[in-house]
């Protein structure tokens, strides 16, 4: 009797070690299934999001087109509302009155609730640069004194080398460069005798480094004052003071200044090149999304019409977009 007592304690020690071991397993699979389901839930989460905030910062896309498309008499640089268009509103007789002539709109573009979210969009002009496939070495030596460069030699050697890359013939310049001096670089390659399609390719010409290109925090670069899009004219209501001041005289220049300073805008001019960047945000979730573009108003006799040149679906807010434009 007494071994057949002790056998049965031993075997019900064993069923209990089981039974636990049995339990801790079930409750391990338990916790990685949760674990499982956790993250499959937040990928969910996660992809209807980011499909939310795309189709937001797309609608912003189509807001700026729809304000861009709209009538208006001017397009001007505000201080305070950024890019604004000019849009008077007609007396009693049909005739804008004074007042009227200097009226103008600033939609909101800031945090604009829609279903789900919000859009937050901009617009640029690109109108107020300088077209760089179509200027001359005038405007070019002017743009690099502004920019900081002191030394006559290096300012023609820049100038000359941006034209001889630009234009189609394989001759230099005086102080320029062609096949000749770029196949004797390490590693060699060939100049592009053709237009610039984005301004990193400027990288790439002679006497041109990455101060000079992209600019530092004491003066600004290349790219500050050119752009790749063959826009109509620069928009003296939207260049830069260092802008005007290449292309126009020092008086002048200030004059615009003033005149924008007083009123908003300087003259009647419009732009017909703008850059769009839009941000579709998820109410509640660190989720968004910024679609950039760069789009032309060209006029139709049935009206006017939008022509995307530039789309960049995962856009970042960097000094500048790194695109292969098609003008």
């Amino acid at each position: 009797m007494m071994k057949i007592f002790k056998l049965h304690t031993n075997q019900s020690g064993i069923a209990l070690i089981v039974v636990l071991w049995v339990l801790v397993l079930l409750m391990a699979l338990a916790t990685e299934f949760a674990f499982s389901m956790k993250g499959e839930v937040n990928t969910t989460r996660n992809f209807k999001e980011d499909i939310q905030t795309y189709h937001l910062a797309k609608a912003g896309i189509h807001l700026a087109m729809a304000e861009i498309l709209s009538p208006s008499s001017f397009h001007a640089l505000h201080r305070d509302f950024g890019l604004i268009l000019g849009a008077p509103i007609k007396g009693s007789e049909g005739e804008p009155t004074d007042s009227d002539k200097t009226a103008y709109r600033s939609p909101t573009r800031q945090e604009i609730q829609f279903g789900p979210g919000v859009i937050t969009y901009s617009l640029e002009d690109e109108n107020s640069k300088i077209p760089i496939n179509k200027t001359t070495r005038n405007i070019l030596v002017k743009v690099l004194t502004t920019a900081g460069i002191e030394s006559k030699e290096k300012k023609d050697i820049i100038a000359d080398s941006i034209l001889d890359w630009i234009d189609p013939d394989k001759t230099h310049r005086l102080n320029g460069a062609e096949n000749d001096f770029y196949q004797s670089l390490i590693p060699p390659y060939f100049a592009k005798n053709a237009p610039i399609e984005s301004l990193d390719e400027l990288s790439k010409v002679r006497g041109i480094d990455e101060k000079i290109l992209y600019g530092t925090n004491q003066r600004k670069g290349l790219i500050n004052f050119f752009t790749t899009y063959n826009v109509k004219s620069v928009n003296p209501n939207t260049a830069s003071s260092e802008i005007l001041s290449v292309i126009f005289s020092e008086s002048q220049a200030k004059m615009i200044m003033k005149e924008r300073e007083k009123k908003g805008f300087y003259d009647k001019t419009t732009s017909d090149y703008f850059r769009i960047r839009s941000t579709g945000k998820v109410r509640g979730s660190p989720t968004n999304h910024t679609i950039s573009t760069v789009v032309q108003k060209i006029s139709e006799k049935e009206g006017p019409v939008i022509l995307t040149h530039y789309w960049n679906d995962n856009s970042f807010k960097n000094l500048q977009d790194r695109e292969l434009t098609s003008n």
